[in-house]
């Protein structure tokens, strides 16, 4: 695909760059573009349990979504901001916390 500032180029494998690095960062995916599963090392990264788990999350909170933007859009709510398209972003970041981590929550 052609974005702005250049072609981008896809990869399977998760790397980390040194925040230093001059490399462009290649898009991750583990998806083709017809929503197929691409040959990858996910089921190593992360059990069948906690990816279940995840999923379950995902729909509960789109459903949550629609819920809730629907009671706004009613008026019964002064303001909700969706996570529509976007709900792996939530739920893998809390799933990637430890019991050791420290979460500062920004109001």
């Amino acid at each position: 695909m052609d974005f702005p500032g250049g072609k981008i180029t896809y990869t399977t494998e998760i790397n980390f760059l040194p925040a230093l690095s001059d490399k462009r960062v290649q898009c991750y995916r583990v998806l083709d573009k017809d929503g197929y599963l691409i040959s990858s090392n996910m089921s190593e990264l992360v059990s069948k349990e906690v990816a279940l788990k995840m999923y379950k999350g995902m729909v509960t909170l789109n459903i949550m979504d629609k819920f809730f933007y629907e009671a706004q859009r009613q008026g019964r709510l002064s303001f909700y901001l969706t996570s529509f398209g976007e709900e792996a972003i939530n739920l893998a970041s809390a799933a990637a916390l430890t019991s050791d981590d420290i979460v500062l929550a920004q109001v």
